[in-house]
């Protein structure tokens, strides 16, 4: 968990000791580098679409992903600093904090258990909804299995950065800043976390509407759905960090679009 302690500055005013700065640079060109690979690795692999080659999307692809890629990092790291949010294993082994690994091994562990049984009951839920869905929309498992890794790898690292330590860090900063907290009030943390999950959930409508699949429980169901496994990724985020965040979006992901594709 972010240990809050880890807070910069108290919002009132009061002043405080002074503590050593942490590096920035690494974790941001880590994080820029490592999102744009799984978003070029979606692309290439994870694609349905084959009308267009994958050289000509790759420029006007990283134009865009660098757009909101690089506010999101940058915001995410110099506020999440301030009210004990970002990857807090990263910042101990530069640290030198001692048992980090353990740490990290124990957050991931338990991300991936949450991560999976999550991701089966939406597998079973979309099975025994099947019969409502309309035609238009894919099945799990529609990508192969190959397809489906790199898609939920590239929505895994991207979407986590985006959502978790760009837009939700930002806000919860601001509601800090507006009720002059030290550290982030609980309450304030789960009406963040559950606001910008149900933003996650509207964002993947434009997707749902491409493939001609708009039905009223269809969208509903996506809505709902990616609100539910927002919230399992906001929390992992606020109280074990981001990479314990990517990691329950990957095991969703695995179990929901690659596990299927094994049964076809």
């Amino acid at each position: 968990m972010p240990d809050n302690r880890h807070t910069n500055k108290c919002f009132a005013g009061t002043e405080q000791t002074p503590r050593p700065s942490q590096p920035f640079l690494l974790p941001f060109v880590v994080l820029f580098s490592v999102t744009i690979l799984a978003q070029l690795v979606s692309l290439a692999y994870g694609r349905v679409d084959g009308g267009r080659s994958f050289g000509s999307i790759v420029l006007p692809s990283l134009l865009f992903l660098s757009v909101i890629t690089l506010p999101s990092i940058g915001l995410g790291l110099v506020l999440g600093r301030q009210i004990g949010l970002g990857e807090p294993r990263f910042a101990g082994r530069q640290s030198g904090e001692p048992g980090w690994f353990r740490k990290a091994r124990g957050d991931a562990s338990l991300a991936c258990i949450l991560g999976v049984a999550v991701g089966g009951l939406l597998l079973l839920i979309r099975q025994l909804s099947a019969p409502y869905l309309p035609p238009e929309i894919p099945a799990y498992g529609h990508r192969g299995v190959i397809g489906g890794l790199a898609a939920s790898f590239g929505a895994a690292v991207a979407e986590e950065v985006w959502f978790r330590l760009g837009l939700m860090t930002l806000m919860i900063w601001c509601a800090a800043r507006l009720l002059k907290d030290r550290t982030p009030r609980p309450t304030a943390v789960w009406t963040i976390i559950v606001f910008s999950s149900v933003a996650f959930g509207m964002a993947h409508l434009p997707q749902l509407i491409s493939y001609g699949a708009g039905s009223p429980f269809a969208i509903g169901g996506t809505v709902i759905g990616n609100t539910v496994v927002g919230i399992l990724y906001g929390w992992c985020y606020w109280k074990m960090g981001l990479f314990a965040a990517m990691i329950a979006h990957f095991s969703v992901d695995v179990v929901i679009h690659v596990l299927p594709a094994f049964a076809q």
